[in-house]
Order: structure tokens, then sequence, then C-alpha cells
């Protein structure tokens, strides 16, 4: 049996080495360059820059990553643990000390979600009394468990940063049915660990155990599936298999023509299926100017960079933002996001633009191989939808992390490697 493999990040490299490990052959194909997909780590070895331009944190219960890494023998590194420092209307404080009417409420919304996860059943989409919270959007549920200005903002940033969007975009019961993952976690086990050279270190670890080669340019465009296998039609060439995994994300799927088509649940899943606006704005300094001021670096604020931290993988000094949501989309539109944020970032930190050097804007929401960053359970999506997003189609199967209950998280997308090589097998 040959199965096809489409799209070479880290969910098709992993399934592509699980199928092999079975004896099945496997042809393997990928649309950009290079493999990883939205994992992608930018390096100058000159000057010894190292920074993620893609997925990049790892949580302490993200077990299948943390097992690959050490099967692989690569090293992960522990965030920096220190505290966040909280900017609000020129107002500063740090995540161990938040002001006291933020703190009761970030209280209270946590002590709301776990109670209202008692009552929850797995997999999500078997919650169809709920119907109600999963047409509502998170927003809503912040706005009622907060009484202060400062918690809503507070609240709002640090979810937004989890979910990749605005949270008016973000159905309750999906986050509701992430935040499940949560419940038995120790303290701090959030975006707790790093790949110490980039992820990079982990796709060519996967790539070296893969004895296929990789057709990388190969644009995929048709699927003709038959009783005797599938034909994949890419830009200038063809290929028969009797199976193929399908790893492309949602907005990818839309632009793939099937025959015959996919059933209306699999095509309306693939539609409703949410893709966060994300963008990173990336600058190297001469210093780490930040530890100066004894500060890692980490910081919430209510202006227009939204997050920010110490990217740094190499020797040099690197400072990352990650901007989400409508705020994102904006940064698409300026000539130069990289010199506009230096100058916010100069506004709160005079020495950003002293210590400057050069920076990089990774603009996942134009990414022609990807559509937005991560995906994420939209409102009206987790009972309707959520379910056929899984499913085969006949010898289609599909993977990635919008196809997994680990949605957004790297340890999804090898999740749903070993269910749909699984699968690919039966």
């Amino acid at each position: 049996m040959t199965v096809g493999i489409v799209g070479m990040g880290i969910a098709g490299l992993r399934a592509a080495l699980l199928l092999e490990r079975h004896g099945v052959t496997v042809k393997l194909f990928e649309a950009r360059d290079r493999i990883g997909g939205r994992l992608a780590t930018w390096t100058d070895s000159i000057e010894d820059v190292r920074f993620e331009t893609g997925g990049e944190w790892i949580d302490a219960d993200n077990v299948r990553v943390l097992s690959l890494l050490r099967e692989f023998g690569l090293s992960s590194i522990s965030a920096d643990d220190s505290p966040r420092r909280i900017i609000f209307e020129e107002a500063v404080c740090y995540s161990n000390n938040l002001w006291s009417e933020a703190f009761e409420d970030e209280l209270r919304l946590e002590a709301a979600a776990v109670e209202l996860c008692r009552g929850l059943r797995s997999p999500p989409w078997a919650n169809r009394l709920e119907i109600e919270k999963d047409h509502r959007p998170l927003s809503d549920f912040v706005r009622l468990q907060t009484n202060s200005p400062r918690g809503k903002w507070y609240l709002t940033n640090k979810l937004r940063s989890d979910e990749g969007e605005d949270l008016d975009q973000v159905g309750f019961l999906g986050w509701l049915s992430g935040y499940m993952h949560y419940l038995d976690r120790e303290q701090n086990a959030m975006s707790a660990f790093r790949i110490q050279n980039g992820s990079v270190e982990l796709m060519n670890g996967l790539r070296e155990r893969i004895q296929t080669d990789i057709n990388c340019g190969a644009v995929l465009r048709k699927i003709e599936q038959s009783d005797s296998g599938v034909v994949l039609r890419f830009e200038g060439f063809e290929e028969r298999v009797d199976r193929v995994i399908l790893t492309l994300p949602p907005r990818l799927l839309e632009q793939v023509v099937f025959e015959p088509a996919l059933s209306v649940s699999k095509r309306c899943a693939i539609e409703a299926c949410g893709m966060g606006r994300a963008v990173k704005i990336t600058w190297q300094f001469k210093s780490k100017w930040w530890l100066e001021r004894g500060w890692n670096g980490s910081m919430h604020c209510d202006g227009p960079l939204q997050q920010t931290w110490d990217a740094s993988l190499g020797g040099a000094p690197v400072m990352s933002a990650y901007i989400c949501g409508t705020e994102a989309q904006k940064w698409t539109e300026l000539g130069d996001p990289v010199n506009a944020g230096l100058y916010v970032l100069t506004k709160l930190y005079p020495e950003a633009g002293v210590e400057f050097v050069r920076g990089w804007f990774s603009d996942w929401i134009h990414d022609p191989f990807s559509r937005g960053g991560f995906s994420f359970l939209a409102t009206g999506y987790v009972i309707e939808h959520m379910q056929h997003m899984v499913e085969s189609e006949g010898r289609i199967h599909f993977a990635g992390e919008h196809t997994s209950l680990w949605t957004g998280f790297i340890e999804g997308a090898l999740d749903s490697a070993e269910r749909a090589s699984a699968e690919a097998i039966l």
C-alpha cells in the first residue's frame, strides 16, 4: 500500500515516520521550498541570530512533543519564570503582583470556568445541550466575570494571546473545551519550554529518520478519488496513491478541488474552522538593554504591540512582539511594520531605538501556505462542525492541529498524525 502525505509540517513529517515504521510506502509532498510549515526558525550563523518566526512554545504537559525531543536527543529550555511587566493606561505592575481588582477578576473568571467544565463531556461536540454556550463569544464571559476596567483588559489581552484571535470571534464552549486540558495542571505549565536551537532542529530530526524523499514546491490543485485509489494533481504533475493524508490548513483545503466533492458536513466544517490572525515583529539589538532595566523583556500592554518577550535562541539579543486579531491585520497594512513597531517600543523604552540593529515581520495572515497563525474554535463551530473536521472521506484522511482536541498546539499536530496514520493502515 502507498499513502501520499500532502503538507510536510510537523503533522505530515510525524505521520510519514509512523507509516514507514509500519512498513507502508509513502509519497511526500510540500508546497513550500522548506519543511516545517508554521514552525520556522530564522537563523543567521554569521551574527548568531536565531529565533522562531512561527510556533514557539511548548506546555509542560505536551507529552508528545517532549517525548519526541527526548527520542531525538534534543534539549528544551525553560521559559523565564520571572514576572511579566503589565502596562495599562500608563500604569505599571507585574504578573506576580497584579492590581488587586484585576487579580480578583482573574480568580473569579478561573473559578467560574472550572465549575462550568465540571459538567462538560469529551469530545466537545458531545455537549449538545450546551448549544447556547457554543454560539456565545468568549468576550461575553470575560465581560460578565470582570468588575474592573483593568481586569477586563488584562484577561482579554491574556486570552487573546492564547487563542490567537479577538475574543468576540472565539466560541465560549470551544474555549471551555480547551480549558479542560488545564484543570489538573501545575502552576506555570503553560508556555513552559522552547526548543533550545529552534523548531528547525525537531523538523530536521524527523526528516533524517524518514527514508523517502520529499517533493518540495508541490502545490496541490485537485484530488480524484475512486474505488481503485486516489489521484493527486499538482501544478505540473500528478501522482497515484492508495490513500492520502492531507495536513493542509483549512483555508488551503478550500482551494483544492475534490472529485467527487467532499460531503456537505466536511465542506461546512472546513469553511467554519477559524484561523487566527497573528503576526510577529522581531528586532535584533546590540545588547539585551531590557536586562539592564531589571526586566526580562516579557510584557503585556494595552498598546498596539500587545505582547513582547526575549525571543533570543542564539547569541544575538532578539525581542519579539506577538500581535493578534484586528490589531494584527492593521500591522499588515503598514509599509514598514518593523520600524513602526520599533517606534512604538521606543516610546516605552528609549533604549530600543539606540540599540536597534535590524528587524523582521512574520505575516501569517497573508502567508500563502497557511492563511493564518493557528486554528481556534469559532462561535457555533464545536457542536455543528468540529466532529466533521476530524472524519475521513473514503480514502482521504485529515491531519493538522485543526483536527485535534489540542487545537492550536504543536501537541495537537502530533496527536493528529498518530490518528490519521492509524486510520490509513486499517
